[in-house]
């Protein structure tokens, strides 16, 4: 997560806008540090699609499935997330949210962890289709954002590779992180909104050190300067042109008095917009860590992050991001649960035959759905004011978020059925606006779905939805993590486009 100059992109990778603008400016004009805004702002006004950004949330304590499944007379395209109880009501809350997103969410129901750590430890296997190697606590190899931005390369175009963010917790643990290298190696988490904020806008907003100040305003001017020469080529060229291409030359011109407003920090009014957020502000959360203090902050430091994403994402500093949730553990907390949501919410609930795939039979508790379903709808709360952060800077349609949780029925650790939000644009790849069912991969014998089950199906592990994500940023692959059995791993789930 150090600040970097970007690598250089293969010209074959580009498109002819993108490679006709970077030999305009040169070698030296794209190893400025906001080139890649320059080159987005005239690829966009050319109608070049913007890249794909990828966004991972985790969320603790799996569902209330009661108040997450599909309901009576719903069907794929014609559903109700208003229903009494729903913990999806954020996607179509226009009051709290500025608009409905019912129709750029797809929620996916009967996607299996196979990781073989019956619960907490299994946030490792969200992003790594991995199963866990209890005594190192890690997965057996990379997490999909690291495949996607590090292996592959697509994360080098932008000043930071990735990020990854947690709240209350900097632990690196398979069950306390989501993003891995190679072999599974952890990667470091920062949960200091204040410090997120200095590494991703150092270089946009001048802090109270005059030296400080100085240095940006010299960045400032070395932009202005390549904005010149461009305007100054592109007006030379404009008499020597037919009619189509000064149309396209004035694209051009139009794009470069976009990036002189976002490199004075101005929004141009319309379309994705880059305009460095607001610091945050340390008095929100003199505490960070829980089980220290932090616990009273974690909303107020949630945010930040979101915060945080959506402009990096905006920006194009970072098109990777992954964000650990946690849970309010606090006496007082807004929603009125109890102190100790692990032990008095999670494991207390009592789930129906549609909550516990069949273990217990019986009809369940419906006052212990409606505490686990209060904390999962303040969760996708998270998610929807993420996504309205980013419809807000114009990029909502350019974002694939994935939103999960480590569990199922959290009394049981149950790692079938986990909880499947995609949301955002995703540039396409995948039809929002939808309700699907996954075919169930485990036999109801086992609420754990461990890979030494007999499995039946072996099409809704969550390893197939990380090979469809991986082939919407045009990789080409079939196959993704670490299982028993290569049909575990092979193959994209089936439904998403």
């Amino acid at each position: 997560m150090t600040r970097r100059p970007p690598l250089p992109r293969r010209p074959e990778l580009l498109s002819p806008t993108r490679r006709s603008f970077l030999k305009a400016v040169g070698a030296a004009g794209a190893a400025l540090p906001f080139y890649q805004l320059l080159e987005d702002s005239v690829a966009r006004a050319a109608g070049d699609p913007q890249p794909l950004r990828f966004v991972t949330l985790y969320h603790p304590h799996g569902i209330a499935a009661e108040y997450f499944v599909m309901q009576p007379g719903d069907t794929e395209t014609a559903f109700d997330l208003g229903f009494a109880n729903s913990v999806l009501q954020p996607f179509d809350d226009a009051a709290s949210y500025g608009k409905s997103f019912k129709d750029k969410v797809l929620l996916v129901e009967g996607v299996d962890l196979l990781s073989n750590a019956n619960g907490h430890d299994s946030a490792g296997t969200i992003l790594t289709g991995s199963r866990i190697d209890s005594s190192a606590s890690k997965p057996l190899n990379s997490s999909l954002d690291q495949f996607l931005a590090v292996e592959k390369n697509l994360g080098a175009a932008t000043p930071i590779t990735s990020l990854a963010l947690g709240v209350g917790n900097d632990g690196t643990q398979a069950g306390a992180t989501l993003s891995f290298g190679p072999g599974g190696a952890p990667l470091p988490k920062m949960i200091d909104p204040v410090q997120v904020f200095n590494l991703l806008f150092s270089n946009f907003v001048p802090s109270n050190d005059p030296a400080e100040q100085l240095a940006v305003m010299r960045r400032r001017k070395l932009g202005q300067s390549v904005i010149d020469f461009v305007r100054g080529d592109i007006n030379r060229l404009q008499p020597r042109l037919a009619a189509p291409e000064k149309q396209k030359l004035d694209q051009h011109l139009s794009a470069l008095s976009d990036l002189e407003k976002q490199l004075g920090g101005i929004s141009n009014g319309g379309g994705p917009t880059c305009v460095a957020p607001t610091k945050p502000d340390k008095q929100q959360f003199p505490s960070l860590k829980q089980y220290n203090g932090g616990e009273p902050y974690f909303d107020a430091i949630t945010n930040a992050h979101i915060d945080l994403i959506a402009h990096a994402f905006a920006c194009d500093i970072t098109r990777f991001a992954t964000l650990y949730l946690n849970d309010l553990s606090y006496a007082g907390n807004p929603l009125g649960l109890p102190t100790d949501n692990h032990g008095a919410v999670a494991h207390t609930y009592n789930g129906s035959p549609v909550g516990s795939d069949g273990h217990p039979s019986g009809p369940g508790d419906p006052a212990t759905w409606a505490l686990l379903g209060k904390f999962n709808r303040y969760s996708y709360g998270k998610v929807a004011l993420l996504m309205q952060k980013l419809d807000q800077l114009g990029v909502l349609d350019n974002v694939l978020i994935y939103a999960s949780s480590d569990m199922g029925n959290p009394a049981l650790h149950s790692t079938r059925n986990v909880p499947t939000v995609l949301a955002g644009g995703a540039n396409g790849a995948f039809r929002m606006g939808r309700r699907i069912r996954a075919a169930a991969d485990c036999p109801t014998s086992s609420p754990w779905c461990s890979p030494s089950d007999a499995v039946f199906n072996k099409t809704g592990a969550n390893n197939h939805l990380l090979v469809s994500i991986a082939q919407a940023f045009g990789v080409a692959i079939d196959s993704f993590g670490t299982q028993t059995d290569p049909a575990y791993t092979t193959g994209a789930l089936a439904g998403l486009k």
